[in-house]
């Protein structure tokens, strides 16, 4: 197997920095899979070399629809046929460790969409690749980088409303999110933004874990899952999720919310779409996450990972040892919801 160029002695590596463009492959074809290839060919630092597919047919036309040259049905021939720097997965929640763990065992770095893993056990052998390998894993928590949640963190650290103590979050999405996504559950699907970000604004950890879950007949999930997490700190999380909106794809009547109560005050964030386009195709255009004409969130996650792969750092903004500690509440928010019973989360 060819090794990566990060593992190769560069002519072009002065002061610890690459003078040539990035060479980041992209793993899988859905419309996320095209989502990050998009955002990367808007990177002049960045060449996408090539689009990762099972089905190589699937990533031929994606490749030729950007006008990227190659198409591989694995990893394996990709790294075999090609110096890469970084590989970014973007494929179904199934299938996200087995790419990243074969990128790192040839020392090229991996941005992740979340989950990381389906399960604790395979996020932990992923982090045991990754702690025996040069490159890292940068976990895709997009919510890090939108610039809404950003303020709202550094409010949090300003002291606006003194020290925090409860967080609720509310984050619904269409009834057909079990259809599309029938072999994950909500809480790791939806409810894991929330995790992170309960887990990136107020740093405590959690103790105890009570849940509580809302079946619909012929539905492959849960329809409702709410939670309540008390941590170390005595501050409480709680989280509301459902796949229950009908419809169309449009969520501006119950846009998703944050609320942070403090002990001088009250901070609330409600993501709303500000621009809309009335036709017959779409009611809102995200203009926050993923646009497509500006810079957003998934533009400056990826920014971020280019640079990291360039400058061989790993990873501040978010670590993959702090994706694992999300999944690792997720389980015990799972694992609660299902039985009824309330668990310890330490």
């Amino acid at each position: 197997m060819t090794p990566s160029l990060r593992s190769q002695k560069d002519d072009s590596v002065v002061s610890g920095a690459r003078k040539d463009r990035v060479r980041i492959a992209v793993v899988g074809s859905g419309p996320f899979g095209a989502l990050h290839a998009e955002t990367l060919m808007r990177n002049s630092d960045v060449e996408l070399v090539a689009i990762v597919n099972h089905d190589v047919l699937r990533a031929r036309t994606l490749a030729d629809k950007l006008g990227v040259k190659a198409a591989y049905e694995s990893v394996e021939k990709l790294l075999d046929a090609t110096n890469v720097d970084g590989i970014t997965v973007a494929t179904a929640n199934a299938h996200h460790v087995a790419p990243s763990i074969a990128a790192l065992q040839a020392g090229v770095s991996v941005l992740l969409e979340k989950p990381v893993a389906p399960t604790t056990a395979a996020a932990e052998q992923l982090l045991a690749a990754e702690r025996a390998s040069t490159g890292f894993v940068f976990p895709a928590h997009l919510l890090r980088f939108a610039a809404p949640y950003q303020e709202l963190k550094h409010r949090i650290e300003l002291g606006d409303v003194g020290t925090p103590r409860a967080f609720s979050f509310r984050r619904h999405r269409n009834v057909d999110h079990d259809t599309r996504f029938s072999d994950t559950h909500p809480v790791l699907m939806t409810m894991i933004h929330d995790i992170d970000l309960a887990l990136w604004c107020d740093g405590a950890q959690p103790v105890n874990v009570t849940a509580r879950e809302v079946h619909v007949a012929g539905r492959s999930q849960p329809t409702v899952v709410w939670a309540e997490v008390e941590t170390s700190s005595g501050s409480l999380w709680s989280f509301q999720v459902s796949w229950s909106l009908g419809g169309a794809q449009d969520t501006t009547s119950l846009p998703d919310a944050l609320e942070i109560v403090g002990e001088d005050g009250t901070l609330s964030l409600r993501l709303d779409p500000r621009v809309y386009a009335h036709s017959a195709t779409s009611t809102t255009v995200d203009d926050v996450l993923t646009p497509s004409a500006a810079h957003g969130a998934m533009e400056q996650e990826l920014r971020d990972f280019a640079d990291a792969v360039r400058h061989g750092r790993p990873p501040t903004a978010v670590t993959l040892e702090e994706a694992v500690a999300g999944l690792h509440l997720a389980d015990r928010i799972i694992m609660a919801a299902a039985t009824g019973e309330a668990t310890e989360a330490r």
